[in-house]
C-alpha cells in the first residue's frame, strides 16, 4: 500500500466535516476499515479539489460584475493592480456568501488571502 490512507481520511475529515460531503467521509472510513482500497480510491476521487471549487464558484458568478472583472484579468485585458485588488476582494466576498450554504468553499480563502497580500504589496 503506497498511499497513507489514514492521513488522507484524516485530511478529508478536517476539510469536509460540516459540509455536504460529511456522509462521504463516513463511507470512506467504513470502506477503509473493510480494506476495500479500490472503492476507497473512488470515494477519495469524488471529493472536489480547490481548483474544482473555484471553477464551480466562478461559474456561479456568471452574469455578475465580479465574473466580468475576473475574466478580463485572466485574459489580460485589464492589467492594473487596482483592478486586480478589486476583483480579488470581490471574489473573497462571494466566497463568504457561498460559505453560508456550502462550507467547503472556506478552503479557497487561504489562497485568496495570500493573493490579496501579494496585490497589496504591489500597490
Amino acid at each position: 500500500m503506497t498511499k497513507n490512507y489514514n492521513t488522507i481520511i484524516f485530511e478529508l475529515g478536517r476539510k469536509y466535516t460540516g459540509t455536504k460531503y460529511e456522509k462521504l467521509i463516513e463511507k470512506a472510513v467504513t470502506v477503509y476499515l473493510a480494506d476495500d482500497y479500490e472503492q476507497l480510491d473512488e470515494i477519495i476521487a469524488s471529493f472536489p479539489t480547490d481548483v474544482v471549487l473555484l471553477e464551480t464558484l466562478v461559474n456561479k458568478l456568471k452574469g455578475k460584475s465580479v465574473y466580468t472583472n475576473l475574466k478580463r484579468l485572466l485574459e489580460q485585458k485589464e492589467t492594473s493592480v487596482e483592478q486586480e485588488l478589486i476583483s480579488t476582494a470581490s471574489l473573497i466576498v462571494h466566497v463568504g456568501i457561498e460559505i453560508k450554504e456550502n462550507k467547503e468553499y472556506k478552503f479557497l480563502l487561504p489562497d485568496l488571502y495570500k493573493k490579496l497580500g501579494v496585490i497589496i504589496n504591489n500597490i
